[in-house]
């Protein structure tokens, strides 16, 4: 077979593809194009920003040169009166006419008399405000001696009518007369608007040669729309002057009385003097209005789409033919790639049953590309070695399992095998659930290979805390019992008591007594200590239910008193001591036979109760760790554990479960814990540790329960209870099931399919397997 590189292959594709990566180059193109269209818009931006500033500036000067030339025009010295023939009408007509920028002009003296001529074609305002005729052209303002003029001319400066108005004027209030009455300078007042035409305008003004005479021009900006009109070249431009707080003062095409938001906000940034998208459709250029110190900014907008467009258009065109190539040199393509992309999506295939850990059916793909033939050899020989480790992994961690089961079970010769016997009657019942069609096993399939070992380790762990139960009281046989049976300390009691007795006797004779009644009263007290210490020494054994009767006698004995005459601390330890009351005490010392005393208390330290709650565990946690008191234990009801034993014990739930939980078992073990620590979990939530309910138990946990305790109900090694036969264990077992302490339709299985048969044959003494009427547990 012809062999070939993957390189060779992959150079093949990329000469095919290489037309297709050129048409790339056509949006570089695009790039630069639309980038120089910016650049030269840009350009065009900073003419235009020019210009306006030069307007201005020309128009400026010319209005200065106005003021200087007529500095010293008497006819403006003239007397004002309210005849609105004044000697300079004709001078201030000829002003208008040669610069149509001007709204007013005017005159006044310091003792407020003012004329003032207006060109009220600048604004229709003005007919409004003043009500002038519809022919009117002029108006001239006059007041004098706190009276105000009106006079109406035409075109030709012709008379149309005249009216007095109540406006009082006082321009030596107003802040060009205040302004220009100080300097001889041309003044200029900053930007304001003139509210009788709606416009934005300055004010020069300029002392005349004689005292306290005031010469001013009033300019708009209706002129500079006009100019910013011509400026706007292109259409959908926009050249406008606003200031900072975003109102436009003068535009090219006046659409809006604001500039957008986000111009604004390029200003608050001080992004001045460059080119900006600001919106999403828009390009916009600003700058500092630099002939007016106002804060003014010149801006300029227009839409980017038509700027752009022949752009688009050439890209638009260039993909279409690069698509159109495409579509050519797909066959080509799709021959190609094949080549390489078969043997990879082989490799994947084999990759996918390493991930599902199917070693064994890894297997050589066919390729002519000499690289994925040295991939698929490797990943055929990696198969085998993660197979050969995971088995030795397996291997090891099976042997963990049952090496702390064994631990387990070698603890107490009283449980011993229980935690190896217990899987066994789990697997029988879960093979049993798998095999059936029945109720809730109908859609229950615990089948695959990971799953059953999920199981087993969690049915061989199920009782792995029980390593931090003490063995005394897993062991415990009577109720005295710690590490040593407490019985014999009592019994040497009674011992110095019977000593009393014979001495107390010794001492009566000797004081004269008479040897009958001595004896009688030694007899007495002897035969009631023998009584008293076969009642205390059956009770210790626990295998009665404690009656109230028998509590009263234990308390009664308990009152029985003996002197001691040695010190009770000595020869202690350390912990010991901290439970004993500090101070000296006088020997000797009179104690009672039997007592609870502080001494016997261990406390429960280091115990954090709210970690405790939110781990979700249920039962009730003793005050104390133990409760060693002579009286406490003696009058155990039931048994011979304490609540604070009983705890202890049930608490190897508590420790599997915290035990298993820090174990970072694979994703495919994750509910070991589970399986481990629900086996003393009921169906109605009265089971511990957590007090879950049926909602919350899977058919493996209920399995579990019934396991463990079918084994401990037959288990023959328990020397504190005789071992149960069959029925006798499947009987309780019914009731447990009446209880909804386990699950029915488990243990129906159980029964009906005799899955207890197996294990008893193996495991129980042949007068344990008595004969079974199944009906008799079924309901």
């Amino acid at each position: 077979m012809f062999k070939q590189t993957i390189k060779t292959n992959i150079l093949l594709v990329f000469i095919t593809l290489i037309v297709i990566v050129s048409s790339s180059l056509m949006f570089s193109q695009y790039y630069f194009s639309k980038k120089l269209a910016l650049e030269t818009t840009s350009k065009d931006f900073k003419l235009i920003a020019s210009n306006t500033s030069k307007q201005f500036h020309d128009t400026n000067t010319r209005i200065k040169k106005f003021l200087k030339a007529n500095r010293y025009n008497k006819k403006l010295y003239e007397e004002i009166s309210l005849d609105y023939k004044h000697p300079a009408l004709h001078d201030l007509i000829q002003l208008i006419n040669i610069d149509q920028s001007i709204y007013a002009l005017y005159f006044t003296d310091q003792n407020d008399s003012f004329y003032e001529l207006i060109n009220i074609t600048t604004s229709k305002l003005l007919y409004e405000k003043y009500q002038a005729p519809s022919n009117t052209q002029w108006i001239i303002i006059i007041s004098k001696n706190k009276k105000t003029l009106l006079t109406f001319l035409d075109k030709e400066q012709n008379l149309i009518s005249q009216k007095y108005i109540k406006t009082q004027i006082e321009p030596t209030q107003r802040i060009w007369y205040k302004e220009a009455i100080q300097t001889q300078d041309i003044i200029m007042t900053r930007l304001y608007k003139f509210k009788s035409i709606d416009m934005y305008g300055f004010t020069y003004a300029n002392q005349l040669n004689k005292q306290g005479h005031i010469f001013a021009i009033d300019f708009t900006l209706n002129t500079l729309n006009k100019f910013l009109k011509r400026q706007a070249y292109m259409e959908n431009m926009e050249v406008f002057i606003f200031d900072k707080n975003g109102k436009i003062l003068a535009s090219s095409s006046k659409k809006t009385d604001f500039v957008d938001s986000a111009l604004l906000e390029s200003l608050q940034h001080k992004q001045v003097s460059r080119i900006n998208f600001y919106k999403k459709n828009s390009l916009g250029y600003f700058s500092a209005y630099k002939p007016l110190k106002n804060g003014l900014y010149l801006g300029v907008k227009i839409a980017a789409a038509p700027l752009l467009e022949p752009y688009i258009t050439s890209l638009t065109y260039s993909l279409l033919i690069a698509l159109l190539v495409l579509l050519i040199t797909i066959p080509s393509i799709f021959f190609v790639t094949n080549k390489i992309v078969k043997p990879i999506k082989d490799l994947i295939f084999e990759n996918e049953k390493i991930k599902n850990r199917k070693f064994t059916q890894i297997k050589k793909i066919d390729t002519n590309i000499v690289e994925f033939i040295e991939l698929s050899d490797s990943l055929v020989s990696m198969s085998k070695n993660i197979d050969a480790y995971q088995r030795s992994q397996a291997e090891l961690l099976d042997s963990i399992v049952k090496l702390i089961a064994e631990a387990v079970d070698a603890k107490s010769h009283y449980t011993g095998g229980h935690c190896e016997r217990v899987p066994e009657i789990a697997q029988l019942l879960i093979d049993a659930t798998n095999r059936s069609q029945k109720g809730s096993f109908k859609d229950f399939s615990l089948q695959s290979e990971d799953a059953l070992k999920e199981f087993s380790i969690g049915a061989w762990l199920h009782d792995c805390g029980k390593v931090t139960t003490p063995e005394y009281v897993v062991d415990k046989a009577t109720k005295l019992e710690t590490i040593n049976n407490r019985i014999h300390e009592i019994r040497t009691r009674f011992e110095v008591l019977w000593r009393d007795a014979q001495i107390e006797y010794l001492e009566s004779l000797l004081k004269g007594s008479q040897k009958k009644d001595a004896i009688e009263r030694l007899n007495t007290k002897q035969a009631q200590l023998l009584q008293d210490f076969e009642f205390i020494a059956k009770v210790n054994i626990g295998g009665e239910f404690m009656s109230q009767e028998k509590i009263d006698r234990v308390l009664e004995i308990s009152q029985i008193t003996w002197q001691r005459h040695f010190d009770a601390k000595l020869g202690l330890g350390e912990d010991e001591m901290q439970r004993y009351t500090k101070g000296e005490e006088h020997l000797p010392v009179t104690e009672k036979l039997l007592s609870d005393k502080n001494e016997h208390l261990i406390k429960r330290e280091h115990f954090d109760y709210e970690q405790y709650k939110k781990d979700g565990f249920t039962q009730e946690v003793p005050h104390y760790l133990y409760n060693y008191g002579e009286i406490y234990n003696l009058c155990i009801e039931k048994g011979t554990l304490t609540p604070e034993e009983r705890y202890k014990i049930n608490e190897h739930v508590i420790m599997s479960i915290k035990m298993l939980e820090k174990i970072p078992f694979p994703s495919n073990m994750s509910k070991i814990p589970e399986y481990a620590g629900t086996h003393h979990e009921t169906l109605i939530g009265t089971g511990y540790p957590r007090g879950l309910d049926r909602s919350q138990l899977s058919i493996p946990a209920r399995i579990m329960a019934i396991a463990d305790i079918f084994e401990a109900l037959t288990a023959s090694d328990r020397p504190y209870k005789k071992a149960k036969t069959l029925s006798q264990s499947l009987k309780i077992m019914s009731f447990m099931v009446k209880d909804e302490h386990i699950d029915k339709e488990i243990f129906e299985l159980f029964i009906e399919e005799e899955i207890y048969m197996p294990y008893a044959k193996k495991h129980l003494q042949p007068e344990q397997i008595d004969t079974i009427n199944k009906q008799e547990y079924l309901s």
